[in-house]
C-alpha cells in the first residue's frame, strides 16, 4: 500500500528524538515492499527543494507559507510567534500543497507524527483524497503552545491561561478528522482525551528504535562496593531535563558514599555543568558524545539518570539504557513510570527533588546487587522494542482502519 509520513521535519534537521522514530518506521516499511512517501517542511529559502530517495522513501519537502519556518523559530519576538500560532492554527496552503503533491499517487494510509507546522488543515486533506488517517503524538503540541505543558518559569502549568485553552480546543477540534491516534505512552494519550480527543480510536504504539550491542557493562563497578558506582546523564542540557537537580543532588552525597557521575550532552546549561565538574571531580563532562564515544560511555557506567520536571513522554534512552544493561533512576513524573518499573529496570524518585534523588542513589550504592537484576529487565525491555516491532504494531492499525473504511464503503 501507499504511506504518506507525514513530520514536520525530517532527517538531515533533527529536533529531537521524534524524527529519528520516523526515519525508523518510515524506512523498515519500505524494506517490506510498501511505496512510502514523506511529506516534510524546509525552509522559504530552499524551495523548490528537489525530491529525494532516501534509503527507498521518497522525500518531498515543501515551505507551508507562514511568518517563518518552525525550524528557525528560536529568538524570535513573542508577536512573531503569536502571528506563527494563529496562521498555523489551520493552514489551507499547507493542506494545497498536500493535495497537488499527492494528486497522481493518493495515499491508502496517512500517517502523520509532528504537525506543527503543517496545521490539522492536512488531515481534512488526507481524508478528502480517500486515504486513512493515523495520528502518533510525540509530545503536547496540540494541547500546549510551548508542546511542554510548562510555565514560562519551567513549572508544570495546572490553570492553563485562556488564549491557551483556546489554542487547546481548537486544536483537539481539528482531531475529528483522525481515525485512530497513537501515541507510545498512555499517559500522553490521556492527556489528550482530557480535553475532548475527538478521534475515533485510541492506542498505544511504542517506539522501536535499531538496538545498540547488547554487551552489559564493562568495565562498571558491578557488585564491588569498593569502586565508586558510576552513574549517567545523557541528555540536552536544559532546564526541564532535570540537570540542574542531578549537580544538586551530587552535592547532598555524602563524601563517604562513593559515586561519580558522567555528563554528556549540549545545551544551554551546558556552562553550568562545566563549572560543576571543575569543582567536584566525581563529575566529568563530556559534551555532545555520538558514535563509538557514546558507545564507551554508556558501556563504561552502572545506571542512567533521567530526572526530567516535564511529563516524558517516551524518551528512548530507557531503550538504549535497557539495551546496555542499564537501570534507569528516573522522575516518577508523566509516563517515566510506564517504562520503567521501580525496583526491576530502574528506581523512582520524586521529580525535581535532588534530596530524593540523593537517596535513591546512596540506596543503590549501598546494594549492589539491584545492578544484576536491573540488567536483567533492561535486556527484555529492549527486546521488545525493535523498529521491526514497531513496524508491525503499525502495520495492524493501519489494517484496522483499512478495514473500517472498507465498512463504511
Amino acid at each position: 500500500m501507499h504511506v504518506v509520513v507525514a513530520n514536520n521535519i525530517y532527517p538531515p534537521h533533527m529536533a529531537g528524538g521524534a524524527e529519528l522514530i520516523v526515519a525508523y518506521l518510515a524506512e523498515e516499511l519500505a524494506t517490506r515492499g510498501h511505496q512510502i512517501t514523506v511529506v516534510t517542511t524546509c525552509g522559504p529559502e530552499m524551495e523548490p527543494y528537489p525530491d529525494e530517495i532516501k534509503n527507498g522513501v521518497k522525500v518531498i519537502r515543501f515551505f507551508p507559507k507562514n511568518v517563518y519556518w518552525n525550524f528557525d523559530r528560536a529568538n524570535r519576538p513573542r508577536w512573531q510567534k503569536a502571528a506563527w500560532h494563529l496562521r498555523d492554527a489551520w493552514n489551507s496552503d499547507a493542506a494545497q500543497r498536500l493535495r497537488t503533491l499527492l494528486s497522481e499517487t493518493p495515499p491508502d494510509i496517512f500517517h502523520t507524527h509532528l504537525i506543527d507546522g503543517m496545521s490539522g488543515s492536512i488531515w481534512r486533506a488526507a481524508k478528502r483524497m480517500g486515504a486513512g488517517v493515523i495520528h502518533t503524538a510525540h509530545d503536547y503540541h496540540l494541547i500546549c503552545p510551548r508542546a511542554f505543558m510548562m510555565t514560562r518559569d519551567w513549572k508544570l502549568c495546572s490553570t492553563p491561561k485562556l488564549s491557551c485553552r483556546t489554542y487547546a480546543n481548537w486544536h483537539i477540534h481539528t482531531t475529528r478528522y483522525v481515525d485512530t491516534f497513537t501515541s507510545p505512552s498512555q499517559f500522553l494519550i490521556d492527556q489528550h482525551l482530557s480535553k475532548g480527543l475527538r478521534s475515533r480510536r485510541t492506542n498505544v504504539v511504542a517506539n522501536g528504535i535499531p538496538l545498540p550491542p547488547i554487551a552489559g557493562t564493562q568495565g562498571c563497578a558491578s557488585n564491588n562496593v569498593n569502586e565508586p558506582l558510576r552513574l549517567l546523564f545523557a541528555a540536552r542540557m536544559t532546564v526541564e531535563k532535570g540537570v540542574q537537580v542531578v549537580l544538586q543532588a551530587m552535592r547532598l552525597i555524602p563524601a563517604d558514599v562513593r559515586v561519580e557521575i558522567d555528563v554528556a550532552g549540549r545545551g544551554e546549561l551546558a556552562d553550568q555543568v562545566e563549572s560543576a565538574a571543575k569543582d567536584d571531580p566525581r563529575i566529568r563532562f563530556h559534551g555532545y558524545v555520538s558514535g563509538e564515544q557514546k558507545h564507551d560511555l554508556f558501556n563504561s557506567v552502572d545506571c542512567l539518570l533521567l530526572p526530567s520536571l516535564w511529563y516524558e513522554n517516551a524518551p528512548v534512552v530507557v531503550v538504549e539504557a535497557g539495551a546496555y544493561g542499564l537501570g534507569v533512576i528516573g522522575s516518577n513524573i508523566g509516563a517515566i513510570p510506564e517504562f520503567i518499573s521501580d525496583g526491576k529496570n530502574g528506581l523512582l524518585f520524586e521529580p525535581g527533588d535532588p534530596q530524593s534523588l540523593a537517596n535513591v542513589i546512596c540506596k543503590l550504592a549501598a546494594n549492589r546487587n539491584l545492578l544484576q537484576t536491573f540488567k536483567h529487565y533492561g535486556n527484555i525491555f529492549a527486546a521488545h522494542s525493535t523498529v521491526a516491532n514497531m513496524a508491525d504494531n503499525y502495520l495492524v492499525e493501519y489494517a484496522k482502519i483499512r478495514a473500517s473504511h472498507f465498512l463504511k464503503a
